[in-house]
């Protein structure tokens, strides 16, 4: 059989035209490499993993510095669930204010200028001016005496005094989750 005669074999096995008969395949290139090649990738994921650590230590932070809030939030529930713990809460707020803001400018307040501050820092009016009476009462006075004192009273003065302790509650917990930190 000469070079270029056909090879005898069934028509199952007789593929393609007689001019691909000398043909050897072709070798594949390399499958093409997805992983960027020039440094420039590598600085651009670098910089965007060091941006989303800054993001999630900023996130870490805010959660560790906003810890006074949920504490005081945890004590105002104890407090509006137990009335014998009313006399805490001109505390607790003093508490969260110094943490919310520098001391200077919280420390000194007192009346109707720690209520302004109570509702600047909030952003709304929650505290009415009545309110700061009842929290100098709460803080400058014994518990027996303000306990006495609602128990000794009719029925409408009581309801009277349970009104203005379940505003002041329910704006304590207003002002600890909407106020404003400055420090």
């Amino acid at each position: 059989m000469s070079e270029h005669q056909k090879p005898q074999s069934s028509s199952a096995e007789i593929f393609g035209s007689d001019r691909m008969w000398g043909l050897k395949e072709l070798a594949l290139p390399e499958p093409v490499n997805w992983w960027p090649q020039t440094a420039g990738w590598y600085y651009l994921l670098a910089i965007f993993l060091i941006v989303i650590a800054w993001y999630i230590w900023k996130l870490w932070k805010k959660y560790q510095f906003n810890a006074y809030r949920r504490q005081g939030l945890a004590q105002l529930e104890a407090i509006s669930d137990n009335p014998a713990a009313l006399s805490e809460l001109p505390f607790l707020l003093r508490k969260a204010a110094l943490h919310a803001a520098q001391r200077k400018q919280v420390a000194g307040l007192r009346g109707k200028e720690w209520i302004a501050w109570l509702n600047e820092s909030a952003g709304q009016k929650l505290f009415e001016e009545s309110d700061a009476q009842l929290l100098d009462r709460l803080a400058f006075s014994q518990q027996q005496d303000f306990d006495s004192e609602a128990n000794s009273t009719t029925t409408a003065t009581t309801n009277a005094t349970t009104r203005p302790t379940g505003h002041l509650i329910r704006a304590s917990k207003s002002w600890m989750r909407s106020h404003r930190a400055t420090v």
